[in-house]
């Protein structure tokens, strides 16, 4: 993430106090909505002075209270982050105090002529502040278009579809690659083991693992037979946000704990994401860093399988 801070842009101070936000639901994406200049595509040393034109006419705006700059973050064509309010600030900008609380504010610095489109690497810029707010501030996992509960047109139709698809990277690649393989590990059969009682220990039914092993008879596996463990299919980067709240949450949660991941629960598993949990994501993914990327307590679907192979004794420590 490429972040600017408000001193690197020059920020001016607020006129007055901001109110706290200790979470949101997520984050609303924004655009300017007038010319953004031209020249700020092939000039990135003209998009911190951008920025102070923004603030200083939202800061002098006659029909609007605003303190500061009313976004939380803006992108520019170049995909770096501008710190607007920043985290943990309600923002002025979602169209009145309830729905700014409810949602942080990005802004895509492009508007109706000049910079009219996102660059990839703005999109790529918006994930990451994306990505920083649920990681950082608080954010659970939704991302809406201002006009979502809002009369407005904003982020325009282009920036509005790239929300409606689910706000992907560009080409849609992931932020941490796929699992690959059809299996989430091997077991070698046991004494005494029977296809059902597997199936209840690895949390799969007995027709996929009948499916996966290509298997004729499953009353007739063999102590020593290797069988491929199916794997858990991923429910989604939303369920594992801080804040976000589901039964895949607490999933995850038991099997970090059985994993001995991070610093162990005094109450929980829940179905909540606190921080805690994103510490104990963060230590899988610090030990198995060349396999998992950076350790920043982001669940994807190989953090996902990392956690239910270290749980279930599928993959060595």
């Amino acid at each position: 993430m490429k972040l600017v801070s408000r001193s690197e842009w020059g920020a001016a101070a607020p006129t007055g106090s901001y109110t706290r936000v200790g979470s949101t639901h997520g984050v609303k994406i924004h655009y300017e909505g007038s010319a953004v200049p031209g020249g700020l595509l092939g000039d990135h040393g003209r998009c911190a002075s951008h920025v102070r034109d923004v603030q200083r006419a939202h800061i002098n705006d006659p029909n609007e209270d605003w303190i500061d700059i009313a976004y939380s973050f803006l992108v520019c064509s170049h995909g770096y982050v501008f710190e607007g309010r920043g985290l943990g600030r309600r923002n002025g900008a979602n169209g009145n105090s309830s729905l700014n609380g409810a949602h942080y504010a990005v802004c895509a610095m492009v508007g109706t002529s000049g910079v009219t489109s996102p660059t990839a690497a703005m999109l790529d810029g918006l994930v990451d502040a994306i990505e920083y707010c649920r990681a950082q501030g608080g954010a659970g996992g939704e991302v809406r278009g201002h006009r979502d509960g809002y009369a407005t047109t904003c982020p325009g139709d282009e920036l509005y579809g790239w929300v409606q698809r689910g706000a992907p990277r560009p080409g849609g690649a992931p932020s941490e690659p796929q699992p690959s393989g059809a299996g989430a590990g091997v077991y070698i059969v046991q004494p005494g083991d029977t296809l059902g009682a597997l199936a209840g220990r690895f949390e799969s039914t007995v027709t996929q693992f009948v499916t996966l092993n290509g298997l004729a008879d499953p009353d007739r596996i063999q102590v020593g037979q290797q069988l491929q463990v199916p794997g858990p299919p991923f429910p989604g980067r939303e369920h594992f946000v801080l804040g976000a709240h589901s039964p895949h949450a607490k999933r995850l949660q038991i099997w970090l704990q059985a994993g001995g991941w991070g610093p162990p629960y005094r109450v929980g598993p829940s179905e909540d994401m606190e921080a805690l949990d994103l510490q104990k994501v963060a230590a899988l993914q610090q030990h198995y860093i060349g396999d998992l990327g950076p350790a920043d307590g982001l669940t994807g679907p190989l953090t996902w399988l990392f956690a239910f192979q270290t749980a279930h004794g599928l993959r060595g420590r």
